[in-house]
């Protein structure tokens, strides 16, 4: 959620437009069941709902389970069981200080998380560095996942490489972000997820705001962005290619963080993938265009995934 164009972000933090709130994107009660699961030793955060198959969420850097409010409830109307973590670092899940946050790592608690959760097969649905970690994942446990959503997937290390010099430098991104108040960041990484700030609710505004000041929230975002480029990434790159479980590709046509021709060159590496595109929307499609994504993941849960 918070993923920057750092220039810009180092330029100046704009206030976001006042939004009345429109009929897909209202902050209705999420009933959710909270269960913190211990994996390697640290408390994982997940929300569930529903009954059925199981499909699980995957949150994108500087987001957590809370980025689905609007797509797990009408999920689990349909009739599937939902689970949405917090992975390490994020949401309510423990931020240790140098921790392992790198996707391989991530993978590997993912799976030792479904084991304890008892989910032996689930469709995964990811967005953004969740989308590369669904990848991951069915590279490392192909039997367990019957289907990849992929939402905005970051799938190559290209845009994470030309921010390095921000994250890499000594003491520059905890002197830019240490002065900056929590609200100015949970704002600006929201204006950066909608093609047009003034669609974001004031009320999810507030609920990324107390997001962002969860104790260890931005110390764990700039260890995370740190590890964004991680040993073998290649390897795992290439890998695309042998995944055989079904695959939907969501692509945001107005998504400034990512290259544009991301989507179509993961679908193309990936025998059979689908990749649908959404006009007029950012970075984040589950929250900018909810409507539309509900509506692709019905229809393609239905036929890869019936109930």
């Amino acid at each position: 959620m918070w993923r920057m164009c750092v220039p810009a972000f180092i330029a100046g933090l704009c206030g976001c437009r006042q939004a009345e709130e429109r009929g897909d994107r209202r902050l209705e009660p999420w009933e959710t069941v909270s269960r913190f699961v211990e994996v390697e030793g640290h408390r994982l955060h997940v929300a569930g709902t529903g009954d059925g198959r199981d499909v699980v969420l995957l949150h994108g850097l500087g987001d957590s389970s809370v980025g689905w409010r609007f797509v797990a409830p009408d999920l689990a109307a349909m009739g599937y069981r939902v689970s949405a973590w917090d992975a390490l670092g994020a949401g309510q899940s423990e931020k240790p200080a140098d921790a392992d946050l790198t996707l391989p790592a991530h993978a590997r608690r993912l799976l030792c998380l479904l084991d304890r959760l008892e989910i032996r097969r689930a469709v995964l649905v990811g967005h953004s560095l969740g989308g590369g970690l669904a990848l991951l994942a069915a590279q490392m446990a192909p039997e367990r996942f019957d289907a990849l959503v992929l939402l905005q997937p970051a799938a190559y290390p290209e845009a994470a490489e030309q921010d390095r010099w921000f994250w890499d430098a000594p003491l520059l991104a905890d002197v830019v972000l240490g002065v900056l108040p929590s609200g100015y960041i949970a704002r600006y990484g929201l204006k950066q997820n909608f093609a047009d700030p003034a669609r974001i609710p004031p009320e999810l505004l507030d609920l990324y705001t107390r997001e962002a000041r969860r104790p260890g929230a931005i110390a764990a975002f700039k260890s995370q962005e740190r590890q964004l480029i991680f040993p073998d990434v290649e390897r795992w790159i290439r890998g695309y290619g042998g995944i055989r479980c079904p695959v939907l590709i969501l692509w945001a046509e107005k998504d400034s963080l990512l290259p544009p021709g991301d989507g179509q060159r993961l679908a193309a590496a990936i025998p059979g993938a689908r990749l649908i595109r959404i006009p007029n929307c950012g970075h984040s499609p589950q929250l900018d265009a909810p409507a539309r994504v509900r509506a692709e993941l019905g229809a393609f849960l239905e036929d890869v995934a019936p109930r």
